[in-house]
């Protein structure tokens, strides 16, 4: 059970990552009702160079227990990118099942401007650190100048429409539904909503591409809590839960257009879904996973997101606090922005952005380098 949470963000944050990190724990401690001292369980995760720019943090979870003073009976590192943040909340629940730890607290997060200041992205960080190894073929495979992930979903976009007759129009569409969400929510830093038109008429990045369909790197955390009991908060529970974890690098893949989301969702019953938070690093990615979880065949959910309300006042309500596209990704991990969402909504708390009568939110991240994870998440309150 989810006991509390809170999340800050920044275009920029002048202090430190350590300094940030402590101060959401707090306010999560404080929605929690809880103290430091009351932790006794820790799960985190980071990427290279988004803690102050280091490429490396030696015993990572030991410099967050020194920083913030917390004991453990159960730490786990949970290096999945993306996704880390709903696998954190899966396994500390299960810890506290088993009677391993009784209040878990879940940290993602870090500082994105470190890595976006050297002019690459947290998959392409080898070309600012030469000692750090993407792949264990980058003697072959990294030799071409890119930008991924941005170039790496570019493709698969071009490669979506090829097969399927799927259009710029329709993706566009995703990023014009997600911005209207974004209007109402406070904590959005891009508001004014758009139309199909400047999306298109944005930038184009990598084709094809625009500016307004790829996330923006930021400073921040998201930090929750687990425990047994909820004292401020609605009782949101598991209700679903899948993981899958592909091996092969794209360049060996038989089809770049599926995600492991195909296989995280199975068993996971969408038709009484009140909402989903799809991860959105682009929105083609959020165009994969309305297929790959079965909200969409497999070619059309460009269709479906151009055709159907997608809006947190829609019949799909879909990334309905505007998603990472209009709140940042921080740290390059968008999981926290939708678990954050989901929370919101099921406590009645998404002021300005509210899906009436939430109860039940589907929730999918995705990641790694090249949508090597993901991870599906179903949560309600128990009948």
């Amino acid at each position: 059970m989810i006991t509390g949470f809170s999340s800050k963000i920044f275009k920029k944050y002048e202090g430190s990552t350590f300094e940030l990190m402590a101060d959401v724990v707090d306010d999560a401690l404080h929605v929690a009702g809880i103290e430091k001292k009351d932790i006794d369980g820790l799960l985190a995760t980071y990427l290279t160079g988004t803690f102050d720019g280091k490429a490396h943090n030696h015993f990572f979870l030991d410099e967050i227990r020194q920083y913030l003073g917390i004991r453990g009976n159960f730490l786990e590192f949970v290096d999945f990118g993306g996704p880390s943040a709903l696998a954190m909340v899966y396994r500390a629940e299960k810890a506290i099942k088993a009677g391993d730890a009784t209040n878990v607290i879940c940290i993602v997060g870090g500082k994105g401007s470190d890595v976006r200041t050297k002019g690459i992205t947290v998959d392409s960080i080898d070309k600012a650190f030469p000692d750090v190894a993407i792949t264990p073929f980058d003697n072959y495979f990294r030799v071409y100048d890119d930008l991924n992930p941005v170039t790496d979903y570019a493709l698969v976009a071009e490669r979506h429409k090829h097969l399927y007759g799927s259009t710029d129009e329709e993706r566009a569409s995703i990023a014009v539904h997600q911005r209207y969400n974004a209007s109402g929510n406070e904590k959005a830093l891009y508001k004014e909503k758009i139309k199909v038109e400047d999306v298109l008429g944005s930038p184009a990045v990598a084709d094809p591409l625009h500016l307004l369909e790829i996330v923006y790197p930021v400073d921040g955390f998201h930090v929750f809590i687990v425990g047994k009991r909820a004292k401020n908060l609605n009782d949101v529970d598991i209700l679903g839960y899948g993981e899958a974890h592909w091996s092969d690098i794209p360049a060996e893949r038989e089809e770049i257009t599926f995600t492991p989301a195909i296989e995280s969702s199975k068993g996971i019953e969408l038709n009484k879904v009140d909402a989903f938070e799809l991860y959105d690093s682009f929105t083609v990615t959020v165009m994969l996973q309305i297929e790959d979880i079965g909200l969409a065949e497999k070619g059309k959910g460009g269709k479906l997101s151009a055709e159907n309300d997608l809006t947190y006042k829609g019949n799909i309500p879909v990334n309905t606090g505007g998603g990472s596209l209009n709140l940042g990704q921080p740290a390059y991990m968008s999981g926290g922005v939708i678990l954050e969402e989901a929370l919101l909504q099921l406590n009645g708390m998404a002021k300005g952005h509210q899906v009436e009568g939430a109860k039940t939110v589907f929730i999918n991240g995705i990641g790694g380098w090249n949508r090597s994870h993901s991870v599906s998440l179903l949560l309600g309150e128990k009948k």
